[in-house]
């Protein structure tokens, strides 16, 4: 499991940061990801808290900082899902993609 643990951590750092200083998203992903910066930088720090949790299950800490770095991680979490999110939102000064008749792909 810890194993799993640290390939998923450094594929979600490594993708994040290549997304967020080249602006290149997966192909899957292309039409969906306005702010591919924004992305990225969700994605590495998602990638960070779970590199967090690997490193926990190998080296056990105080049962109150380990539960108070549950809560941090908890909200890291959150905010670099949230980052992913908006950045699949159309922002402010960004074009909306175009719809309708004569819309092309």
């Amino acid at each position: 499991m810890n194993t799993t643990l640290f390939i998923t951590a450094f594929f979600c750092i490594g993708a994040g940061i290549t997304v967020a200083t080249t602006s290149w998203t997966f192909p899957w992903l292309a039409g969906k990801v306005y702010r591919p910066r924004l992305w990225g930088a969700g994605y590495a720090l998602f990638g960070v808290v779970v590199l967090y949790h690997a490193v926990v299950e190998l080296v056990h800490a105080n049962p109150t900082v380990d539960l108070v770095m549950t809560v941090v991680t908890t909200v890291t979490a959150l905010a670099g899902l949230g980052m992913m999110w908006s950045a699949q939102r159309v922002g402010h000064g960004t074009r909306a993609p175009r719809t309708g008749p004569g819309a092309t792909d």
